[in-house]
């Protein structure tokens, strides 16, 4: 579901799920980072692209995987459905938070080209990397919060900086969608530009990057690395990953919305039509994001 592809200084991640919108399984978002560490680990590559196949550049964690591991499952001997250990959920956490670290940290530097959703992991990832160049009708959000989140995210450093304060809050508590034109004004995309552009302006990008000495793109990005961690933008993601494992055992209380729940006795499709009608949105968007055709229910964190 990731492939690699090298050309000369270039190399190439490629999220390869389309009829999902590229929702990432933990495991699948484990070979990412692996591949990404194999770009990293090849002398002849400048500079990395990360993009996806298919209608959507990445529409975040496939939420079936979510569910299948968070969700309390099968019964004890009491007749009570089990829940994960802290320290089963910490582990899992710790290990998400490398995928993001890897990242922000690449000793190279990584351009996201993003088109369609962007939404969880694939809005972290535009977030975390170096570069990111979108369409201008690119949809972006931080949906995922909906969930029961509501500013409990893993790289809250990150979006102070990129955002400022009160609008991170404003795209924690809400989930808003935004266009690619709009991830440009707020600083999100370095560069905004028609759809059938796209894939030139990153390819030119990355050409130029890879117009600088291997040592010195190398060195340059140490520099932004030890700057950043100066920041605690190493410490944000210890604060994510514990953050997380409060996030995900939350006590809902009556008449409040429970994404879990609501999949579990209505399916998929009407949980995320439900959670999105409640903010006052159309959520035909990220319903479709979840939902590739009528056939099948990706699931995923957005």
């Amino acid at each position: 579901m990731v492939i690699l592809e090298k050309d000369g200084a270039i190399a190439r991640l490629i999220l390869n799920r389309p009829r999902k919108h590229n929702a990432l399984t933990f495991a699948e978002a484990d070979l990412l980072t692996e591949k990404l560490h194999e770009a990293e680990a090849d002398d002849d590559i400048k500079v990395i692209i990360i993009k996806g196949r298919g209608k959507s550049f990445s529409v975040g964690h496939d939420f079936e995987d979510v569910t299948r591991i968070f969700a309390p499952s099968g019964k004890d001997e009491k007749g009570n459905y089990r829940k994960l250990s802290q320290r089963e959920r910490l582990q899992i956490d710790r290990r998400t938070a490398e995928n993001y670290m890897a990242f922000q940290y690449s000793m190279k530097p990584v351009i996201a080209q993003v088109h369609g959703h962007c939404v969880g992991f694939g809005m972290y990832i535009a977030e975390l990397v170096d570069l990111m160049i979108c369409a201008d009708d690119a949809k972006f959000s931080h949906a995922e919060q909906r969930l029961g989140l509501a500013g409990n995210t893993w790289h809250v450093g990150t979006l102070l900086l990129q955002y400022g304060p009160k609008k991170v809050r404003e795209m924690m508590l809400f989930g808003s969608e935004f266009s690619g034109k709009e991830a440009e004004r707020l600083g999100l995309a370095n560069l905004s530009v028609p759809a059938d552009q796209l894939e030139d302006t990153v390819e030119d990008w990355a050409r130029r990057v890879a117009l600088n000495p291997k040592d010195a793109l190398v060195m340059g990005k140490a520099m932004h690395q030890v700057a950043l961690d100066s920041l605690g933008m190493t410490q944000q993601f210890m604060r994510g990953y514990i953050g997380h494992t409060l996030g995900t055992q939350i006590k809902f209380e009556p008449g409040e919305f429970n994404f879990v729940r609501q999949k579990r006795d209505k399916g998929m499709k009407e949980a995320y039509r439900e959670r999105d009608a409640r903010f006052g949105e159309d959520p035909a968007a990220v319903v479709a994001s979840a939902r590739p055709d009528a056939t099948e229910e990706a699931g995923a964190d957005g």
